[in-house]
């Protein structure tokens, strides 16, 4: 009851915040959109969720079809002239969790991240960040060399989640709108991907692209998770995604594997399907994930979830403002023994189109029976610039 009280106070402290901050304007842009003097909204349809003109800047390697000319840096290679550098702040002042102390993460993460083309057809990313679990240790979380020269054809090479590439948000960690992480991508399941999960970086050579104008296609060749030096890499992962028309996507995937450890070997398997529908200012996803896991003894273990996502955005000037969202999601541990469901509400308020914040209530609607049930209430705030 406590709980439910204090996710009243903090909602009503955060609608109250929001009107009494209510900008005239928003002129403060991160800087991929002040290089191209436009508007974070003209890619995003609330950052850092994509839309199509988005997903299509990604695709091309960071640059606009039709400016391949006018993008090319110099021979020279001025990065600091011309590639955009970003930080973003991640504030969590309140995050009570009811199986953890009540934390007060006025500072939670800081990342800083470099974006956009090198020279001609090659860009890069990178972003390196500190976080309070790690006493803000500076890491490389992710690490992006692209060669594009042909929509159909882009070559990746990187240190990144094996879906990198992929420019929809259903499997994205790194374009969620919530604190907690989508189902499918959050949970090692039998563990024999290095006990990771498909969010984990990976050493990885891909290829993608668009053969039709409709159909995007990822290919690549990966080591296991947070294995830095991608040692006896033999993991291969395929995913298609159709548009079936601009504001509907269907998409596939499949990964499979082997982890090598004290002379054992555990192969593993992970495929699933996704749906991600745009209506007006409402978007729907969805994503379901079947896990196959060899064990470390003997046999094998399979296990699946699933997640349902929907949000509005209700725009003021054509920008965002405040972004209700719901999503449920469903996995399973212990060869299907054991079954997970849990329930996120997230209200999002955008001070400016890179400054947002918000306030989630997060818990477990079912759970296994000697498992306690858990609940969150979070309040943060991210800011990039």
């Amino acid at each position: 009851m406590r709980r439910l009280s204090t996710l009243t106070i903090l909602m009503a402290a955060l609608v109250f915040l929001c009107v009494s901050l209510l900008p005239e304007d928003s002129n403060a842009i991160p800087t991929f959109a002040k290089k191209y003097q436009m508007n974070c909204s003209n890619c995003h349809l609330a950052w850092p969720q994509l839309n199509q003109m988005g997903r299509t800047f990604k695709e091309n390697g960071y640059k606009f079809s039709g400016n391949e000319k006018t993008e090319v840096i110099s021979d020279f290679l001025q990065w600091d002239k011309h590639i955009p550098l970003t930080a973003v702040i991640v504030s969590r002042p309140y995050d009570d969790q009811k199986s953890d102390a009540r934390k007060v993460r006025a500072l939670h993460e800081v990342e800083l991240m470099v974006a956009g083309l090198l020279y001609k057809n090659v860009s890069g990313f990178l972003e390196i960040e500190a976080e309070d679990e790690e006493d803000f240790k500076p890491e490389i979380s992710t690490g992006v060399l692209g060669y594009h020269p042909m929509k159909a054809l882009n070559i990746q090479l990187s240190y990144s989640p094996a879906l990198w590439a992929d420019p929809y948000d259903t499997f994205s960690e790194k374009r969620k709108l919530t604190r907690g992480n989508y189902s499918v991508i959050d949970h090692p399941f039998g563990g024999a991907d290095n006990k990771g999960t498909l969010s984990n970086s990976r050493q990885t050579i891909a290829l993608y692209g668009r053969s039709f104008e409709k159909l995007f296609y990822s290919v690549g060749f990966s080591g296991v998770a947070d294995d830095a030096e991608g040692k006896n890499a033999n993991n291969f992962h395929g995913r298609l995604a159709v548009d079936i028309i601009p504001e509907v996507t269907m998409g596939a995937f499949a990964i499979t594997g082997k982890w090598e450890e004290d002379d054992i070997e555990r192969d593993f398997s992970r495929y699933g399907f996704d749906l991600q529908v745009d209506y007006s200012n409402i978007r729907l996803t969805g994503a379901y994930l079947h896990a196959k896991d060899d064990r470390e003894t003997s046999g094998s273990e399979d296990n699946d979830a699933w997640y349902a996502q929907a949000f509005y955005v209700w725009k003021k000037d054509a920008r965002p403002l405040l972004v209700p969202l719901v999503r449920f999601d469903s996995y399973e541990k212990n060869a299907g023994k054991d079954e997970y469901k849990e329930l996120t509400l997230n209200l999002g308020y955008y001070f400016t189109e890179n400054i947002k914040g918000f306030v989630e209530y997060w818990t477990q609607t079912d759970k296994p029976d000697d498992v306690m049930r858990d609940n969150r209430i979070t309040l943060q705030i991210v800011a990039a610039f």
